[in-house]
């Protein structure tokens, strides 16, 4: 029955149109992809860092932020970045910290901030690390030139 071959096709047609219209328009910004702490020997430094995965076009004009707990105590070490089209990854490092502690959670947020400045997407993220940052040594390991 060729009527029916027809009817089949343009229902099937309809629902791939309804289904990729749907995961564009709808669902979460971001998904945190994934991130810990770095120790690096050589330099005698500690940061931690975060990867966002954007799930879906984010709005013109929007940033991503990661706000990271300080181990050392105090305010949270902010980081943000511009949203670009096209864009499948987002890494957020912070700058060198001190008091990181094994065996402990550290919390970190990422959020998706409109142009406007609403919040349209909020990722609580844990990190932790297995080892204390005493085990990094007191002075660089190697120097280089400035």
């Amino acid at each position: 029955m060729p009527g029916l071959r027809v009817l089949c096709l343009g229902i099937g047609m309809v629902a791939v149109a309804i289904l990729a219209g749907c995961s564009e328009d709808s669902g979460d910004y971001i998904k945190v992809g994934g991130g810990g702490f770095i120790f690096n020997y050589r330099i005698a430094e500690a940061t931690a860092g975060v990867i966002a995965e954007p799930q879906r076009d984010l709005p013109d004009g929007s940033k991503i932020e990661a706000s990271f707990e300080n181990p050392a105590g105090g305010e949270p070490i902010v980081v943000a970045k511009l949203a670009t089209q096209g864009r499948t990854r987002y890494s957020f490092d912070t700058p060198p910290l001190s008091g990181i502690k094994g065996g402990r959670d550290y919390a970190v947020t990422v959020r998706v901030i409109g142009s406007d400045g609403t919040e349209l997407q909020k990722v609580d993220y844990q990190l932790r690390s297995d080892i204390d940052q005493s085990v990094l040594p007191d002075e660089p390991l190697a120097t280089f030139p400035q």
